[in-house]
């Protein structure tokens, strides 16, 4: 009998933190704002200007290749920010008030970390808006993937968050250290590079799209003239130890069809990554409970 009961406490902790999350969120309209700006930013702005110079990158417009780049910018910006929450709670004592409840600090970890993946997947999917107006097209399978992909990353990544807010002491060095922590997570990804393809090639857009799709089954991405660019093989190795290049591959490769990364690493990083965040945040919430 004892264990439904828990079960329940549980979960209505859960409950109560996903909802204050939410709430917080969606009264935040700076936040909202900022995916709208960050996508019309990267996407539209520079996917159109730089997509006049490079016209094309392994056979697809300059927009088109960097959306699910945009998609994990969103991401990190919600996911960290969520986490950052954390801080502002032990200013105003409420994190104080959780701690010293029946709560237990796993039930307080998973309500937090899902609570920012929610928000994270909200944020993540507005670049999705504008598809129409770079010409592409989502199946609905691919969109469920998508989904699954940016919850995963946004659980994993809000478990970094929570690592990081537990050991600062106020909300001031927020912008510094988000940007230490985005900006390298974001630009070693591969979102607005790829690792070894044509760039600047002519002459695949041009071709009707049945035939391109066509091409691409068989594994052809580009034709014509191009630049052949690799990256130096330490900046590639930078990369591939990225984890969150290995969601991005998955991205890629649910709304464009393409991808440079294993896709065994990519399903193993989006159950594993997230696991760990769980653990290292539980930790972190335990140490607070602690002092």
């Amino acid at each position: 009998n004892s264990y439904p009961a828990l079960l329940d406490d549980h979960l209505r902790i859960f409950l109560v933190m996903w909802r204050r999350e939410m709430k917080r969120y969606f009264n935040d309209k700076s936040q909202i704002f900022g995916a709208f700006s960050r996508t019309v930013l990267w996407l539209i702005i520079l996917g159109f200007g730089l997509g006049a110079t490079l016209r094309e990158i392994e056979g697809y417009t300059y927009s088109q290749y960097i959306l699910p780049g945009v998609m994990v910018l969103n991401v990190l910006f919600a996911s960290l920010q969520s986490a950052f929450g954390i801080v502002k709670d032990r200013k105003l004592g409420l994190l104080r008030q959780v701690m010293v409840s029946p709560a237990t600090s796993l039930s307080v970890t998973v309500g937090k970390l899902i609570a920012g993946a929610s928000v994270a997947v909200c944020q993540g999917l507005v670049p999705l808006l504008f598809v129409p107006l770079i010409g592409l097209e989502l199946g609905f399978d691919d969109f469920i993937v998508t989904v699954i992909v940016l919850f995963s990353m946004g659980l994993g990544l809000t478990g970094v968050g929570v690592l990081i807010a537990t050991r600062m002491s106020g909300f001031e060095s927020f912008g510094a250290i988000s940007n230490g922590v985005i900006q390298p997570l974001y630009f070693l990804s591969g979102s607005i590079f790829p690792l070894k393809g044509i760039v600047g090639g002519i002459g695949f857009l041009d071709i009707p799209l049945a035939l391109r799709d066509e091409l691409r089954s068989y594994g052809i991405y580009a034709i014509g003239g191009g630049w052949l660019v690799e990256l130096p093989t330490w900046l590639e190795a930078i990369v591939r130890a990225n984890p969150i290049s290995y969601q991005l591959d998955l991205l890629r490769n649910a709304i464009l069809g393409f991808y440079q990364l294993p896709q065994i690493l990519g399903l193993l990083v989006c159950f594993l990554f997230p696991l760990a965040s769980i653990v290292i945040a539980t930790r972190s919430i335990e140490k607070i409970r602690q002092t």
